[in-house]
């Protein structure tokens, strides 16, 4: 029987690696996971987001401009269709420009943050006999694994 299980990279997989051989079972195999080292793309797609848009204040202030400007339009010269696409225009590209100043401003401190608390995490499998199964499951749980399953 095979038990897989994974942990965070911290001493509590040692822990349960030593609790397993004083157990006697020894035929353990660790797996480290690598942390993503390519930085997030900013233009999402139809089948990948990553949460962040540039899009959503510059369609805000896009609509809230084209309303001034239309209104506006009545008394200005060129009327209200001109100044209400002016406006759209104007909003759409200063709602863009402020998120994308956001971005700028916050993505050196996410990726800060991202690096100094980012640890990986091990694949542990662990072959044993079916009467140890039990055992080995509990010693994993115990030693603070995040998930487990079973294969024989």
């Amino acid at each position: 029987m095979q038990i897989f299980a994974t942990f965070e990279l911290t001493s509590f997989v040692e822990i349960a690696i030593s609790d397993l051989k004083v157990k006697g079972i020894t035929d353990i195999y660790a797996v480290p996971l690598e942390l993503r080292k390519e930085e997030a793309r900013i233009m999402d797609t139809i089948h990948r987001a990553d949460g962040i848009s540039l899009m959503d204040k510059g369609m805000i202030l896009a609509f809230m401009f084209s309303t001034i400007g239309a209104s506006k339009g009545f008394v200005w010269k060129g009327g209200p269709i001109v100044w209400g696409l002016a406006g759209a225009g104007l909003g759409f590209v200063l709602g863009v420009l402020i998120n994308w100043i956001l971005y700028l401003k916050t993505k050196k401190k996410r990726r800060r943050e991202a690096r100094k608390g980012a640890k990986g995490e091990i694949i542990l499998i662990v072959t044993c006999r079916d009467s140890e199964a039990d055992r080995v499951e509990d010693i994993l749980w115990d030693h603070m694994a995040l998930g487990m399953a079973r294969t024989r």
